[in-house]
């Protein structure tokens, strides 16, 4: 579902049910008796309603943060098998065709299997066989020459960033927003709200502006969380764009075609997933 969508019919709901709060307490505790805490109850509306909005502000940059960093990490990792797919060129058979197969694997199980995982929290653990078995192949491999001898570094320093980079995003994918976090969100956002109910304004309609303001603002701010707090699924989620491009990069390679147009669509690739 469109996220668009979404953040509109959560900011509409959050904002029907707080006008209907709202018009209840006009009409049970009276227009009168709540024109009467305006003074007391807007100067502390302040106080807390800026205290929440602080902490959401907070919360909102932190989650936008950690997506960012993690969405670096995604191309670290995409761009380090792809270092060792070419760097393979250098080895000698049957190393470099072991190592070109367990890359172009490697990319193909991540992008077919591990994502959709992903999603429900998993690990894909035949692509850690493939991280391990290159780590096999490119340490039991006992170079003859200097130039193999560089190579192979190199690319036991490319295997290496991928392992790290591949820890970081299963670890980011095993964690979210904790219950605890969701609960202050949520007991906060309440108060906050129903805060602004002692308020009491002549115009009924001024004062439901007024509040569907306030419930639209928060309701969005906190849809925020969720969209960037769950990096792995929802409508914003991060795609494999990294590992499509080494996809269709290997594909390439392998291919040797010499007859590719002037200018491709890179959209239309990620959309097909690099399935050419």
């Amino acid at each position: 579902m469109n996220a668009y969508f979404i953040g509109f019919l959560v900011m509409f709901v959050v904002s029907a049910l707080a006008v209907c709060g709202m018009l209840l307490v006009r009409r049970f505790v009276g227009v009168e008796t709540l024109r009467s805490f305006n003074e007391v109850a807007g100067n502390s509306f302040q106080v807390v309603g800026t205290f929440y909005a602080v902490l959401l502000g907070l919360i909102v940059v932190d989650a936008m943060t950690n997506m960012t960093d993690l969405r670096g990490v995604i191309e670290q990792e995409a761009n380090a098998v792809a270092d060792v797919y070419i760097l393979a060129r250098g080895l000698p058979e049957p190393e470099r065709k072991k190592v070109k197969t367990l890359a172009v694997s490697y990319v193909d199980t991540v992008i077919d299997d591990e994502w959709e995982s992903m999603k429900k929290g998993k690990v894909c653990t035949k692509a850690i066989g493939h991280v391990s078995e290159l780590w096999n192949v490119l340490i039991d491999f006992k170079p003859t020459a200097d130039d193999q001898k560089d190579i192979r570094q190199m690319s036991l320093d490319r295997v290496s960033e991928l392992g790290d980079n591949r820890r970081a995003r299963l670890i980011a994918c095993a964690h979210g927003v904790s219950t605890e976090l969701w609960t202050v969100l949520f007991i906060g956002g309440v108060l906050t709200l129903s805060f602004s109910y002692f308020l009491g304004l002549s115009s009924v309609v001024g004062q439901a502006l007024m509040t569907v303001v306030i419930a639209s603002t928060l309701a969005l701010n906190v849809y925020l969380v969720f969209l960037f707090g769950y990096p792995f699924s929802g409508a914003y989620c991060i795609e494999p764009d990294g590992f499509v491009v080494d996809r269709v990069m290997f594909k390439l390679r392998e291919s040797g075609k010499t007859d590719l147009p002037e200018t491709v669509d890179p959209k239309e690739i990620l959309r097909s997933k690099g399935k050419m």
